[in-house]
């Protein structure tokens, strides 16, 4: 992968870990509504999470390692909602956060077994 291939995946990253921790813990009545799909948002967001992660991981073993801290960044955020007015943590939305970083997981094994290059 190219370098500047690598610095895109990095910028894409830290906007979704932005993205996500601002949505996380932003008020349920800040103004932006995502719909009625909550489980299903949660399952995307963190699919792209870690999809995005591991493609930058240039080997099995490494993502292995991040895997667990995926999925613990993923219940934190629903542990601290129970500290946001308006917001409580939710056992499913935890669910669909960790399914959605398994899911991201296989994909980015995918991607890498196939030698996939997005940027050609």
């Amino acid at each position: 992968m190219k370098l500047w291939d690598k610095n895109l995946l990095k910028i894409a990253l830290i906007c979704v870990i932005i993205g996500i921790t601002i949505l996380s813990l932003m008020p349920p009545k800040s103004g932006i509504e995502l719909g009625e799909h909550d489980k299903i948002n949660h399952f995307i967001a963190y699919t792209i999470f870690s999809l995005n992660a591991g493609m930058l991981l240039d080997n099995f073993r490494k993502h292995l390692f991040f895997l667990p801290l995926l999925i613990l960044y993923g219940l934190l955020m629903e542990y601290c909602q129970g500290f946001v007015p308006g917001r409580e943590p939710s056992w499913l939305d935890a669910l669909a956060n960790t399914t959605g970083v398994m899911i991201g997981f296989i994909l980015a094994l995918i991607y890498r077994r196939l030698n996939l290059n997005l940027f050609k």
